[in-house]
């Protein structure tokens, strides 16, 4: 019995130890790293998939829809409703006839462009190319609104694109040498697939990288561009045609249907200069190579097996992962894109009432009044400034659920491949596009099916998709969904005031409204949030405070407009507390480290737990919650906090 007793005392005794062990282990956890704090339950019990490369709150939430899409798609093609929609879905699975069928119809332009005798014929036969098949030659064109009137569109022109549609960072950035030598290796083996021997293919593949090494060389690089400014550049057809000297531009932009306009916005001039100073005789064999991989690149993956299991694979590379998608999923994929019309109208009919929408409009109204209130109270601006500023608020477009595009029929011809669809798709994108254009069509379409939120400078909206109920439960705490939801809009709000937002009005238009010395005091405040998160790293890589300075100005306002409604409303400690931790659960998240480090390089956003911890170390409401002191790794000296909003 005595015996029994000593057992039962040193089972409680080990239970109160291993107690207060947990107990200050995960105290200290949440004063060193409150984002592994939070979510460390989710960590230990969230797998990544295989062939996957990570998860997130917000990719699990994708999933739930998407699942729902996956429903919506195959209740389509049971229903045999739509007959445009199982004629792509048994294209896409026939892979049999891809194969017989082969590069079909692009054998043809290859051919057109290989009997190209001198180079005057290739630009008019590569122009055909370009047009006929909407691939990115000599320009990239969109139709988008004029940055200094959004009543209208215009045409830009974008970069030219490399290997596989990538930008210029990849050839001149030596942190993206493992994308580059992936790039290579597919491009070797489409060669080789299209019939060049091993020799010749290394040799036309070491030629074309050299082409767009130099080419990037002499553009502009994704820091660039991910300056507003930098993307409108008024030019008229005179101004191209300086540019582009080895091209007749009157009958270029003629057979692009756009000759009528009057200026153009270009992005990045000496792209399009580098490629015209190609445009001579000594480069034909080169510009033939160039054109070829071109169009493999874009199309390969619809035609037969063996160069869609090409495409797949180096998307799976770049990934860094083995996907188990079958070819069902990808026909799934390919119909829920081409027919995102008909599946959002379903999504949204199924899944948002409006109960949803109210609750969340409710909530975007109370952080607006809260925007306007900060603002009016703001120290550093002067009242000029203030009263523009909160008139972009006052006229801010507020879209929730989402919308969708007109059907569009295709009339496909049931006998047809997937090769002739999909460039009858590409055709009446292109057609849409230019009615946009002539009829300055500016209404922007929000998939609901599309777990994320977004601010759009150029008509001033902040935009909700129905799928962000995800998220979150209208039943849960108050605090809790302020935490998440709350978090989410104040973000898109923020962003109408952040590095590139705040350079435009209250209509979109890009208009300097601040007075100068209140924009150099933004300036100031900015270039402090840069270097506070280039302190930051992740698997030994350093934030790169420059391009993530526009997502981190959002989570910083964001965070300072939940807490400070919070506040206001008198919430006790546990109330702040349940709200900090909802926002720290919302950017819950698990890659592998090869995934990570890519989004470290391209990701315009902090790593989630960067963007959790580095923004509640800059809030001096969660020192006061959670008695944070300097001896914490949570901790910041006040005067180094920052913020702007």
């Amino acid at each position: 019995m005595k015996k029994k007793k000593i057992v039962i005392l040193l089972l409680i005794v080990i239970l109160a130890i291993s107690y207060l062990m947990d107990t200050f282990f995960l105290s200290k956890d949440l004063i060193n790293d409150y984002y592994t704090y939070i979510n460390k339950e989710l960590f230990d019990n969230e797998e990544i998939a295989l062939g996957e490369v990570g998860w997130s709150k917000f990719s699990l939430a994708q999933e739930k829809v998407d699942d729902e899409i996956e429903e919506i798609v195959k209740e389509l093609v049971n229903s045999k409703s739509n007959s445009d929609i199982n004629v792509l879905y048994n294209n896409y699975l026939n892979i049999s006839s891809r194969d017989k069928v082969g590069l079909g119809v692009l054998d043809s332009y290859i051919k057109l462009i290989d009997n190209s005798k001198n180079i005057n014929e290739f630009i008019n036969n590569a122009i055909k190319v370009e047009n006929d098949l909407y691939i990115d030659i000599f320009t990239l064109s969109t139709v988008a609104p004029d940055f200094k009137d959004t009543s209208k569109n215009i045409v830009y022109f974008y970069p030219v694109t490399f290997d596989f549609g990538m930008n210029s960072d990849i050839y001149i950035n030596p942190d993206y040498s493992r994308y580059h030598a992936l790039l290579k290796q597919a491009q070797i083996k489409l060669l080789k697939l299209y019939g060049y021997d091993k020799v010749k293919s290394r040799e036309i593949s070491g030629m074309l990288d050299e082409f767009f090494t130099n080419l990037a060389s002499k553009s502009k690089n994704e820091k660039d561009l991910s300056d507003v400014d930098s993307l409108y550049n008024v030019i008229t057809k005179n101004d191209l045609q300086n540019i582009y000297t080895n091209i007749d531009i009157d009958n270029y932009l003629k057979l692009m249907g756009i000759s009528n306009q009057e200026y153009f916005s270009i992005v990045d001039i000496e792209n399009y200069k580098a490629m015209n100073s190609y445009l001579i005789e000594d480069n034909l064999y080169l510009l033939k190579e160039y054109v070829k991989i071109k169009i493999l690149e874009v199309y390969g993956g619809y035609t037969s097996s063996s160069y869609s299991s090409v495409i797949n694979d180096l998307n799976n590379k770049l990934m860094g992962v083995e996907s188990t998608d079958t070819i069902e999923d990808e026909a799934v994929s390919l119909i829920s894109t081409v027919f995102s019309s008909v599946v959002d109208k379903i999504y949204l009919e199924n899944n948002f009432s409006l109960e949803d929408k109210e609750f969340i409009e409710k909530m975007v109204y109370d952080i607006l009044e809260y925007y306007q209130d900060n603002i009016e109270s703001n120290t550093w601006m002067d009242s000029k400034t203030k009263d523009k500023a909160i008139l972009k608020l006052k006229n801010m477009k507020i879209n929730i659920g989402g919308n969708y595009d007109d059907l569009i029929t295709y009339n496909f011809n049931s006998n047809s491949t997937l090769l002739d669809n999909i460039l009858l798709i590409n055709k009446m994108e292109s057609d849409q596009l230019l009615i946009k254009l002539n009829n300055n069509d500016v209404e922007s379409i929000i998939s609901p099916t599309i777990v994320n939120a977004y601010y759009n400078p150029l008509d001033n909206s902040i935009n909700f998709p129905a799928s962000l109920k995800e998220l979150y439960d209208s039943s849960d705490n108050y605090y809790s969904i302020l935490g998440s939801m709350g978090m989410i809009i104040a973000h898109e709000i923020t962003h109408a005031f952040d590095n590139n937002g705040s350079k435009f009005d209250e209509f979109g238009n890009r208009v300097d409204w601040w007075s100068d010395n209140d924009y150099f005091k933004f300036q100031e405040l900015q270039e402090d949030i840069i270097s506070y998160y280039s302190n930051y790293e992740v698997l030994g890589i350093e934030v790169d405070g420059e391009k993530t300075v526009g997502e981190n100005i959002a989570d910083l306002g964001a965070v300072n407009a939940i807490v400070s409604i919070a506040n206001n409303k008198n919430a006790s400690s546990d109330e702040l507390k349940i709200l900090f931790s909802s926002y720290a659960s919302l950017w819950a998240s698990e890659y592998i480290d090869s995934y990570q480090k890519s989004l470290l390089l391209i990701d315009t956003h902090s790593p989630d737990k960067v963007r959790v911890n580095a923004v509640l170390s800059s809030c001096d409401t969660f020192y006061e919650v959670y008695d944070i002191s300097e001896d914490d790794s949570m901790y910041i000296d006040k005067s180094s906090r920052v913020g702007i909003w």
